[in-house]
């Protein structure tokens, strides 16, 4: 018998993913980039507003032998404000980079799922191959202990070669599982450090009825119509298609004139050195004030055909934007169809083979007790031990199997996310293995 106690250090999944989010690098660069691209919004609504400059000057000129202006300085200031009134591109260009900050955001969440799932598999895989090194290792011991009575029964005269070779093949097969299982194990628990920088022999165990505890709906269709809704794909395609749209509007605004608002105050300063009446009449000496406001109107008229050709463009990006959304949808109602059935199966495959393993056990039981009775051989036990562990491994593949289908499952409807996790973690008794 095995006990497997719980680690002294025991890590959760949501522990494992929160640690993931600080210490992978992947997911570091998709929140620098979410932040880069959320800058286009305020770029965008950036281009409604007015500019305003300051402008300034100075110079001096010298004429030593001029009659007059033999010396001037001049210079000048002046504040001038634009402000457009109808420019059909620049709203377009905020609606654009609305969508892409928009987009950025579903981007940065897509990354976040990501990362969950990344290390929820291999925080599963651990578990499962934990497993199967455990049932490697007992199956080697059990197999190691039938070896050796085959061995002596042989010596007595009690026991054949054949049952003795038979103990043998499954034994060297149970130790080369065993080495194999512990290679996967290593294996799975390097991925797990590169994703979370934790030791893979923090990861707490998970209890399949934690996660039972939470029912799937029976409404599939429901399912998938939250799917088609909610499904970060789609909503990415659906921001995508915003962009899209956004340059069809700045497409057809090419046609349409363009007004703005113009507005200026300046002053302008001209002194000259040793000035005489001449500079006074023709102005080297003066200092003027000055303001303007007027609406400037920029109608086009012909560009040979180009913004003709842009606007087709921009159509034609329009209707392959919408034919890739409704792509992804269909994709989305069938991944969580998909999803779906390996939940309800799953779930009932692992209750099958629940009894399974019991009946399993029961009969490796009688076996061994009708072979000290006289009424089984030793191969017949060995085939009866064989089977039982074969239907431990597979209970613990099914385990592994509708975990990741629970995540398969909450990443196509968009729910999967930090808080999730929780419905994996509940206080798990010691594991026995017999």
């Amino acid at each position: 018998m095995i006990i497997i106690p719980g680690s002294a250090h025991s890590l959760t999944l949501q522990e494992a993913v929160l640690a993931g989010s600080v210490y992978d690098s992947e997911i570091s660069a998709a929140r620098n980039a979410q932040r880069a691209d959320s800058q286009k919004r305020l770029q965008g609504f950036a281009s409604l507003l007015p500019v305003v400059s300051l402008n300034g000057a100075y110079s001096k000129q010298d004429q030593p032998g001029a009659t007059y202006a033999a010396g001037v300085t001049r210079h000048n200031y002046s504040v001038n404000l634009t402000q457009p009134l109808f420019d059909i591109a620049k709203y377009a260009a905020w609606k654009r980079g609305d969508a892409i900050a928009d987009n950025a955001d579903v981007v940065l969440m897509q990354a976040e799922q990501t990362l969950i799932t990344r290390v929820a598999e291999a925080y599963f895989r651990v578990i499962y191959q934990r497993d199967v090194l455990k049932s490697a290792i007992t199956a080697k011991a059990a197999y190691g202990k039938q070896l050796s009575q085959t061995q002596v029964a042989l010596q007595v005269g009690e026991g054949t070669r054949l049952e003795r070779d038979e103990a043998q093949a499954n034994y060297d097969r149970a130790m080369a599982d065993a080495i194999a299982a512990k290679n996967d194990l290593e294996e799975a628990g390097m991925v797990f450090s590169r994703l979370t920088g934790h030791p893979p022999e923090e990861i707490e165990p998970v209890t399949l009825s934690c996660v039972m505890r939470f029912p799937v709906s029976d409404d599939f269709k429901a399912l998938q119509q939250r799917a088609a809704q909610n499904n970060l794909q789609v909503r990415a395609a659906l921001f995508q298609l915003e962009q899209t749209q956004a340059d069809l509007l700045a497409a057809h605004g090419a046609h349409l004139p363009v007004i703005t608002l113009q507005a200026g105050y300046g002053t302008n300063w001209s002194k000259a050195e040793q000035s005489n009446v001449l500079d006074v009449v023709f102005g080297t000496t003066s200092r003027t004030r000055s303001s303007n406001i007027g609406i400037n109107v920029s109608i086009p008229l012909f560009a040979g055909g180009s913004q003709i050709s842009q606007s087709i463009e921009a159509v034609r990006r329009r209707d392959r934007g919408k034919d890739l959304l409704e792509d992804t949808r269909r994709k989305a109602r069938q991944e969580t169809q998909s999803a779906w059935l390996k939940l309800k199966n799953g779930r009932s495959q692992y209750l099958a083979e629940k009894k399974a393993l019991a009946s399993a056990r029961n009969k490796a039981d009688s076996t061994a007790y009708g072979r000290r009775v006289g009424l089984r051989t030793i191969i017949d036990e060995l085939n009866a031990e064989q089977e039982y562990y074969k239907s431990l491994q597979m209970l613990a593949k099914l385990q592994y199997d509708y975990l990741n289908a629970r995540l398969k499952l909450s990443m196509e409807l968009g729910e999967l996310d930090y808080s999730q996790l929780d419905r994996y973690h509940c206080a798990a008794d010691n594991k026995v293995l017999r």
